[in-house]
């Protein structure tokens, strides 16, 4: 069962992101570079810790959403990336410092822990410039990513809590920013209506 439930998280990772990239390409959905930096290279230190505390076959689909997300990354270094503000650099930098702290700390459930807080500070930047401009945002990506972190979650070999925290908490964090989003978009839709 464990792989049918990583299969699916599969399935849904190419379903994120398929649309998300051709948005990109197309010049609809500008991704924050910061943003997809750290996140990659933090789902790639998460897949080795759950592969190091018995993740086996749902370590599949997070290394394979980490894959995405570098590719995202270096898709958003186009020319159409969004404005780079001196408060992005902030948390961009606050990140980077949160990963030092990570490398010296010798204990997996705090490393499970702090690569949480780096994911959320390095989603800020998004979050920033989706206030101004969230139809740069591809929402059925976060419903889709919140959906399959589910699946991530059951696929899992051994539940503990270090190879559980980074999809559970994900599925909070990417379903808020899809409402987010949602909200924001219809806010502004709204607010240029009645004017």
């Amino acid at each position: 069962m464990k792989e049918v439930w990583a299969l699916a998280a599969t399935i849904l990772i190419v379903i994120a992101y398929v649309p998300y990239i051709r948005d990109i390409k197309r010049g609809k959905t500008r991704p924050h570079p910061y943003t997809w930096f750290i996140s990659g290279f933090i789902t790639f230190i998460v897949f080795a810790l759950q592969v190091t505390h018995g993740g086996g076959v749902g370590t599949i689909p997070t290394f394979i959403g980490a894959s995405a997300g570098i590719l995202v990354f270096s898709l958003s270094l186009g020319p159409k990336r969004p404005k780079i503000t001196k408060s992005d650099t902030l948390f961009f930098l606050l990140a980077l410092l949160a990963i030092g702290v990570w490398l010296i700390a010798d204990r997996p459930l705090l490393s499970a822990i702090l690569l949480n807080v780096i994911d959320v500070l390095a989603f800020v930047p998004t979050i920033r410039k989706s206030w101004r401009k969230p139809e740069q945002e591809t929402i059925s990506t976060y419903f889709t990513n919140a959906t399959r972190f589910i699946f991530s979650v059951l696929a899992l070999s051994n539940y503990n809590l270090v190879a559980v925290a980074y999809p559970a908490i994900s599925v909070f964090v990417d379903g808020l920013s899809g409402v987010y989003l949602m909200v924001r978009r219809k806010t502004l839709q709204h607010k240029n209506l009645s004017n």
